[in-house]
């Protein structure tokens, strides 16, 4: 099913969906120039709205970890290491430019579910959750914003260790609530993510 978008009719679909109740706590890293930690912009990302010619009616998305170690992935380390072996020099001004933020639900969220065999069950391919191809991706992130279940954003796997990730749809922004911010610097355990990652910050003139 690679590279098939969302077929006709797909608005009237059985969706998986996956309930977080309130309370939980997800991670959120993101640059220190914005004040806000529930903050988004409308740039092409994961899931984001496909839409270009119509900014009016795009939504925005809200990227979410349930660890640091994957927030730091997604947000910092991305792909910088393929090909690479031994430690990976990070400049630490990268580290000192950004915050880490714990994000709490504060309302239940409904969220389509794109682990395990859910995708197979609602016939999502599997490469919109496990790969990088974005316009794959978006296009059925359009198709889940708009399905007549009005779901409030996914849950997907991380394509880089497997550990869990939300993007959540701006319509949906005030079910969360950020209870705590530190600079990422001083984030607990990103010491341990650090050398578990065999990442080195280097300080370079």
């Amino acid at each position: 099913m690679t590279g098939i978008k969302p077929p006709p009719g797909f608005e009237k679909s059985l969706l998986d969906i996956e309930t977080i109740p309130a309370g939980r706590r997800f991670g959120r890293i993101y640059a220190s120039a914005f004040p806000d930690p529930l903050g988004y912009g409308k740039t092409p990302s994961r899931f984001s709205d496909p839409r270009r010619r119509d900014p009016a009616r795009r939504f925005g998305v809200v990227y979410l970890g349930d660890t640091l170690k994957v927030c730091f992935l997604e947000a910092v380390l991305r792909d910088r290491r393929d090909g690479l072996v031994g430690d990976l020099p990070i400049e630490e001004k990268e580290i000192y430019a950004r915050r880490y933020s714990e994000i709490e639900t504060i309302a239940d969220l409904r969220l389509v579910d794109l682990r395990a065999d859910h995708a197979i069950r609602m016939g999502v391919p599997t490469d919109v959750a496990k790969s990088s191809r974005q316009t794959l991706a978006r296009a059925w992130s359009l198709a889940f914003h708009e399905h007549r279940s009005v779901p409030d954003g996914i849950i997907y796997p991380s394509r880089l260790n497997g550990h869990t990730n939300l993007a959540i749809f701006d319509r949906a922004i005030s079910k969360l609530s950020a209870v705590r911010v530190v600079p990422l610097i001083g984030a607990p355990s990103l010491a341990t993510v650090i050398n578990d990652l065999r990442v080195s910050l280097v300080d370079i003139i």
